[in-house]
C-alpha cells in the first residue's frame, strides 16, 4: 500500500513535502486595482458564447425512454466541511460543469471524465421574457433528446447531480422577468415544473439570469425577490435539491448590480461565479488574460476575497474558462509584446481549438504571465497558405488557461476554503486528458504528507478507530514506525537492519507484530505488547521478498513470503508455537500481502508475469490460484472490513493508485478513481479498523509516506 511517503534519512517529524508549488505571489502587475465601483457587464459571459455556438447545433435525437436515478459513491475520509456537501463525495470539493446543449452534438458527453464531477448543469431551458420556458428554440430540443437523457445516466450512474438552468442570456429578458410579479411566478413554476419531471430524476436547478441593473434597485430588488420566491417553493417541495446562481465576477464589488450577493445569500445553496470573459474590461482594445489570477480589477484573487465577505465559503464556486482569446494584433511577422494593441476584435476559442492551432500555427512563441498566472502565445498568419486556415495576414496573440493555470486557480479554491471549482464548459476540452488530470490532482480525496524520504513501501496495521501504524525501511536501513494514535502522528526508530519493505498486524488493542527481512535474508521478528517492543527474533528461512502477515486470531499469525525459488512460503504461529515453512505454490515477482477474518485468509501476489493473483484458506483448506487481471506494478496491498469484503490496491503502469473490490460474489473492475491524483514509486498497503472504512498509505513520487483515509458508504 503505497502512495506518496516520507523521507527516513535522519527522519524529522516535521517534514512535509508539498503536494503542489505555491500560489504565485499577487504582484504589483498591470493596473492592479482593490477597491473599484464595478457594473454589470454589457453582456455576460455565457450570453456571449452561447452567441458564439448557435451555428454549431444540430437536431437531436428524441429521448424515448427516462433518465435513472442517482446513485451513491464512496468518499475519501478527512473531508472539509465544504466538500462535505458535495455529492460525489470521492471528491474533496464541489467539482460543477456545465453542458451546453451544442456540445451534445456528436455525442461529446461520452468524453467526460464524470467521476471528476459533483454536478453537471444542462444549459439550459430559455424563460421567455413572461417567465414561461421557450419549447421551440435549441435549448428545448437538447432537454428532449436522448442524448441529454445518457448524460444524466452518466453522471447519476457515477454519484453526481444533474441540474437543470433555467436560463436568460439576454439582459432585456432577465430584466423584464424580475421586475414583473406575473413572470417571476411563471418562471418559478416553469423551474420547478422542470426540477420535478419525472422523465429527468433531477437534484436541483441553476439560475442563469445575467442582467443588468448598475444602480436600479427595482431590477437588483426583483431578482432577490424571484430567488426567494423560488428557494421556498424548492425548500417546501424538494428540500433535497441544490439551488444555484450564476453571478458576474465583480458582483461582490457593491451593492449596486444585478445581484446584490449579501441579499441572495441566504436563499441559495451555492454562487457560480463567472470569473471569466476579463479582458473585455481589464484590457479593452488590447490581448490580455482571459481570467487573470492576479492584477487589473477584474481577478480571481480579489473576487474570491470579495464573495467571502458576503457569502459563507460553502457557497461559493469558483468558475474558470475552458476557452481563451485570439486577437490580430500587428500585420509584420514576427513576436508581439504582452497586451498588445489589437486591430480587431479578440475570438473566443477552446481548450481543444487552441490545441489545434499549436499543431500548425507558424513562428509560434510561448509565454507565462506571471501576475495573470496563466499562459500566452503569439504566432504568424500570412494572408494566404495559412496552415491554420486563417489567412488573416498579421500577428495572432492569445491568451488562454491550461492545466498549469487552473491548478493555481484550484489552489485558491482550497486555499480559501470555498465550496470547489466548476469550468465553462464541458466538451471544451476536446479528447485532451490534461485538464481532467489536473483536476484529479487537485480535489480527488485528500492525501496527507507524513514525511520522509523512506527506502521502501510502507506496511500498515491498526488494532482500532483512529489507531494506525506505518511501518518502513528508512534511508538509513533501520526499521522506521509512524503512528496515528488519535489525531497526532509520531515517528520512531525501532533498529534492526532491513533488506526490504516491512510487514506487521495487530490481533487485539495494544499488540503489534511486525516482520522484516535482515540483512542476512532471514525473517526477523519484533512484537509491541501493551507499552514497550520486546527484542528481535530470527524465524530462519531465506526470503526473496519482504513479508506480509495476517491475523485471524488473538495469538495466530501467518506469516508469507516469496522465496528464493519465487513461489509463495507460509509459517504460521498457534498456541505459541512456530509451524514449519510450507510451499504454497505459485510465482511471485514482489512481496505478498494478506488479510484475514472470520476464520478466513486472502494472499494476493503479483505473479510472474505482472498480473494480480488471489488465493484464500478457508478453514484448513487452501483453493486454487485465480488471476485478477493487471498488469501492476510491485506487490499489492489488500484489506477487510467486512464479510466477504475484500479491497486490494495496487501501483498501475501508470505509477497511479488502482482498486478492486469483491463483494462476497463478484469482483468489482478495475478503478483508479479513489486517489486518482497519487503517483506512487512503490507498492501500496491498506487496512482496516472499522466497517467501510479503509486506510492506504504509499509511497509517493517524492519517496514520502502518504496516508489516504476512505469511507466506503
Amino acid at each position: 500500500m503505497r502512495q506518496r511517503f516520507i523521507a527516513l534519512s535522519g527522519i524529522a517529524a516535521g517534514l512535509v513535502l508539498s503536494l503542489v508549488p505555491a500560489l504565485p505571489a499577487a504582484a504589483a502587475g498591470p493596473a492592479a486595482s482593490q477597491s473599484v465601483a464595478l457594473v454589470d457587464p454589457a453582456m455576460g459571459p455565457h450570453a456571449r458564447d452561447e452567441a458564439r455556438h448557435l451555428g454549431d447545433y444540430r437536431q437531436l435525437t428524441p429521448s424515448r425512454s427516462a433518465a435513472i436515478p442517482r446513485r451513491t459513491r464512496s468518499t475519501s475520509g478527512a473531508a472539509s466541511a465544504a466538500a462535505s456537501l458535495v455529492p460525489n463525495e470521492a471528491l474533496r470539493r464541489e467539482v460543477f460543469g456545465f453542458a451546453p446543449y451544442w456540445a451534445l452534438n456528436n455525442n461529446q458527453q461520452t468524453n467526460w471524465n464524470y467521476s471528476l464531477l459533483s454536478t453537471v448543469a444542462y444549459f439550459g431551458l430559455t424563460v421567455n421574457s413572461d417567465g414561461t420556458i421557450n419549447t421551440t428554440d435549441q435549448g428545448w430540443s437538447g432537454w428532449t433528446s436522448a442524448q441529454l437523457t445518457d448524460t444524466i445516466n452518466r453522471a447519476h450512474a457515477a454519484g453526481d447531480r444533474v441540474v437543470v438552468v433555467m436560463k436568460a442570456t439576454s439582459s432585456a429578458t432577465a430584466n423584464a422577468i424580475v421586475t414583473d410579479p406575473n413572470a417571476r411566478a411563471n418562471a418559478v413554476a416553469g423551474a420547478m415544473s422542470a426540477l420535478n419531471d419525472p422523465a429527468k430524476h433531477l437534484d436541483g436547478i441553476n439560475i442563469d439570469f445575467e442582467g443588468i441593473a448598475n444602480g436600479n434597485l427595482t431590477i437588483q430588488q426583483g431578482f432577490t425577490t424571484f430567488i426567494q420566491q423560488l428557494s421556498n417553493q424548492v425548500r417546501q417541495s424538494r428540500p433535497d435539491a441544490f439551488l444555484s446562481v450564476d453571478s458576474y465576477g465583480g458582483s461582490a464589488s457593491g451593492n449596486n448590480g444585478f445581484f446584490n450577493i449579501s441579499n441572495l445569500a441566504p436563499y441559495v445553496d451555492a454562487f457560480f461565479i463567472m470569473a471569466y470573459d476579463s479582458a473585455q474590461s481589464n484590457t479593452p482594445g488590447k490581448a490580455g488574460p482571459t481570467a487573470p489570477l492576479n492584477g487589473w480589477t477584474y481577478n480571481d484573487t480579489s473576487e474570491v476575497n470579495q464573495y467571502l465577505g458576503k457569502a459563507p465559503a460553502s457557497k461559493i464556486i469558483l468558475g474558470v474558462p475552458y476557452y481563451g482569446y485570439k486577437w490580430s494584433t500587428g500585420t509584420g511577422p514576427g513576436s508581439t509584446d504582452a497586451y498588445a494593441t489589437a486591430t480587431g476584435g479578440g475570438v473566443a476559442d477552446t481548450y481543444a481549438g487552441v490545441l489545434d492551432d499549436f499543431n500548425c500555427a507558424l513562428q509560434q512563441a510561448h509565454h507565462w504571465d506571471s501576475v495573470a498566472a496563466s499562459p500566452w502565445a503569439t504566432w504568424w498568419s500570412p494572408s494566404s497558405g495559412d496552415p491554420c486556415g486563417g489567412n488573416y495576414g498579421s500577428n495572432r496573440e492569445l491568451y488562454y488557461d491550461d492545466a498549469q493555470s487552473l491548478g493555481y486557480k484550484y489552489d485558491l479554491v482550497n486555499n480559501t476554503n470555498i465550496r470547489g471549482a466548476g469550468m465553462w464548459a464541458l466538451g471544451y476540452d476536446g479528447t485532451s486528458k490534461d485538464l481532467w488530470n489536473e483536476l484529479g490532482l487537485k480535489f480527488v480525496s485528500h492525501w496527507e504528507p507524513l514525511g520522509g524520504p523512506i527506502g521502501s513501501g510502507p506496511d500498515l496495521s491498526s488494532w482500532g478507530p483512529n489507531r494506525l501504524d506505518a511501518f518502513v525501511r528508512g534511508t538509513d536501513n533501520q526499521l522506521w514506525h509512524r503512528y496515528l494514535d488519535g489525531s497526532i502522528w509520531t515517528w520512531e526508530a525501532l533498529g534492526g537492519v532491513i533488506t526490504a519493505e516491512p510487514g506487521a498486524v495487530s490481533w487485539g488493542t495494544g499488540r503489534i507484530d511486525v516482520f522484516v527481512r535482515g540483512s542476512d535474508n532471514a525473517l526477523w521478528h519484533r512484537a509491541f505488547d501493551a507499552a514497550a517492543w520486546g527484542n528481535w527474533e530470527s524465524l530462519g528461512g531465506v526470503l526473496g521478498s519482504g513479508p506480509d502477515v495476517s491475523s485471524s486470531a488473538s495469538g495466530q499469525l501467518d506469516v508469507f513470503v516469496r522465496g528464493t525459488d519465487t513461489a509463495l512460503w507460509h509459517r504460521s504461529l498457534s498456541a505459541s508455537a512456530w509451524s514449519n515453512w510450507e510451499s504454497l505454490g505459485g510465482v511471485l515477482s514482489a512481496k505478498p500481502s494478506a488479510v484475514a477474518a472470520n476464520g478466513k485468509t486472502d494472499v494476493f501476489i503479483r505473479g510472474g508475469e505482472g498480473n494480480l493473483w488471489h488465493r484464500s484458506l478457508n478453514g484448513t483448506t487452501w483453493g486454487s490460484w485465480e488471476t485478477l487481471g493487471g498488469p501492476i506494478l510491485d506487490g499489492p496491498g489488500a484489506s477487510t472490513w467486512g464479510p466477504s469484503r475484500l479491497d486490494v490496491f495496487a501501483r498501475g503502469s501508470d505509477n497511479h493508485l488502482w482498486h478492486r473490490w469483491f463483494d462476497g460474489t463478484t469482483w468489482s473492475p478495475w478503478s483508479n478513481t479513489i486517489g486518482v491524483q497519487g503517483l506512487l514509486s512503490a507498492g501500496p498497503s491498506a487496512v482496516s479498523w472499522g466497517t467501510g472504512r479503509i486506510d492506504v498509505t504509499i509511497r509517493g513520487s517524492d519517496n514520502s509516506l502518504w496516508h489516504l483515509g476512505i469511507n466506503i458508504s
